[in-house]
């Protein structure tokens, strides 16, 4: 695969890879939400994601990272093995399985069905899941080192190392809350 710099995040000829189309599971839930979508729809629904973050800004710590958005959430904290399964799935070129769809779809549910606002809950718990994991375990170079874009020639890898957090209209919005969950699970 080709390898671009970070300058292609804000490049309009680069789109996010957005994986197949379903009505359940992941592939539901990737069209759903602001990380796999680009133009209106990213905006309207990166909008849905920013208000569950703001939601999220002073949530007291719990025992990990993921509990504690998922206490905040007002969900049980059991659900935390569905959204390690969902994150494991979450991008489209990793390992598919029935099991991370239906975890998937058990998130969706538990943040009240089928709807853009479910959308977001389980987006940033799924995001910040594999995020502040990559956060805390990172000890040079960027939390996660590549994102990937499809440009004019096909796919491409797009380094981070001088944009940990992502650029242009799909930057991290949750990069605050994941870095001060990261610093309380280190502590």
């Amino acid at each position: 695969m080709i390898i671009a710099a970070s300058r292609v995040l804000e490049d309009d000829a680069y789109r996010v890879p957005s994986g197949p189309s379903g009505s359940s599971g992941l592939a539901w839930l990737r069209h759903h939400v602001p990380r796999f979508t680009d133009g209106p729809d990213q905006v309207r629904l990166r909008g849905r994601v920013e208000a569950v973050l703001a939601e999220l800004a002073e949530a007291p710590f719990d025992t990990d990272p993921t509990t504690t958005l998922l206490r905040a959430l007002g969900l049980p904290a059991g659900l935390r093995a569905d959204v390690a399964a969902a994150a494991g799935a979450y991008q489209p070129h990793l390992q598919q399985s029935a099991e991370a769809d239906a975890a998937a779809d058990r998130l969706v549910e538990a943040c009240g069905g089928r709807t853009e606002d479910a959308a977001a809950r389980v987006c940033v718990l799924v995001q910040a899941h594999a995020g502040v994991a990559a956060l805390t375990a990172a000890t040079d170079g960027p939390p996660i080192p590549y994102t990937r874009r499809i440009g004019p020639a096909g796919e491409v890898a797009v380094d981070l190392a001088d944009a940990p957090f992502g650029a242009g209209p799909h930057r991290c919005p949750g990069e605050d809350l994941g870095r001060r969950l990261a610093a309380e699970a280190v502590r």
